[in-house]
């Protein structure tokens, strides 16, 4: 199994009695999240590194959703004292999802919200183009090349042929997935759309996640990757709504969520 030790580069202080966790998308690793503060209002925030990549890159990858929770709910264990929340973009959403439910499995403590970003409803489909190519024909390198080049980031080519074998086992992990929607999530979500994601537009975002949890809509403004910057107005929403919560739902009927055909969601600049 998986180090449980090595999910984060470093720990949280002792005194951090908040904490925020960020997942990584499909094919990405914590660097992702090299912009974001180690501080977000008064919750301390690290990024998750999963087996197989950055410096995890000697370990084997996990291939499925439980292989992957059994190992970060082991190590989650150790904040059991503490509140805790996730933040999941694209295909780091599923994964906080499935994490979220495997600690109820065991009665251990839940995050006090989700934060679903440029993700739709889970119980329907998959979402973005990547998650239906052909992997068999699929040119991943040139797709992680075009990646690093929205994100301006230079990179090597010996490193896009390494980028794009973790992005397929990703492709893989998540393909066969789909959120279980008779399991009511035991947590509330804040559901993030972009303006001007052209990868899971705002449209496929904010609908149909009241079916399987406690939502919260919003939309903020920018692209499919403008989370990687932690943007002012992403700040301020996330310091709001990680001191926003209640204790949260164990039924549908618990449940009182903002309904999208009857509220628009208010785009924050």
């Amino acid at each position: 199994m998986p180090d449980p030790g090595s999910w984060l580069l470093r720990p949280p202080p002792e005194d951090a009695q908040t904490l925020l966790f960020g997942f990584p998308y499909a094919g990405g690793g914590a660097s992702l999240y090299r912009q974001w503060p180690n501080q977000i209002g008064d919750a301390w925030f690290g990024a998750l590194q999963p087996p197989g990549r950055e410096h995890r890159f000697r370990e084997p990858p996990v291939r499925t959703h439980a292989e992957f929770t059994e190992s970060l709910v082991e190590y989650l264990a150790r904040f059991a004292d503490r509140k805790f929340a996730f933040f999941g973009h694209c295909g780091g959403v599923p994964l906080a999802l499935s994490t979220t439910l495997a600690l109820q499995d065991r009665g251990m403590p839940l995050p006090a919200r989700i934060f679903a970003s440029g993700w739709g409803p889970p119980h329907e489909r998959l979402y973005g183009r990547l998650n239906f190519v052909d992997l068999a024909t699929a040119d991943l390198g040139a797709e992680v090349s075009a990646l690093f080049d929205k994100l301006g980031v230079p990179v090597r080519e010996d490193f896009v042929e390494v980028a794009a074998q973790v992005l397929r086992v990703d492709l893989e992990l998540h393909r066969p997935h789909l959120h279980d929607a008779t399991r009511f999530l035991p947590a509330p979500v804040t559901v993030l759309g972009w303006t001007d994601d052209d990868v899971v537009p705002p449209a496929e975002v904010c609908r149909g996640w009241e079916e399987v949890a406690e939502t919260r809509y919003e939309v903020l403004d920018g692209e499919h990757f403008a989370f990687t910057r932690c943007p002012p107005h992403l700040v301020d929403l996330l310091t709001r709504d990680m001191t926003d919560v209640r204790p949260p739902p164990s039924t549908r009927a618990d449940a009182v969520p903002n309904n999208p055909l009857e509220t628009t969601p208010e785009v924050i600049p």
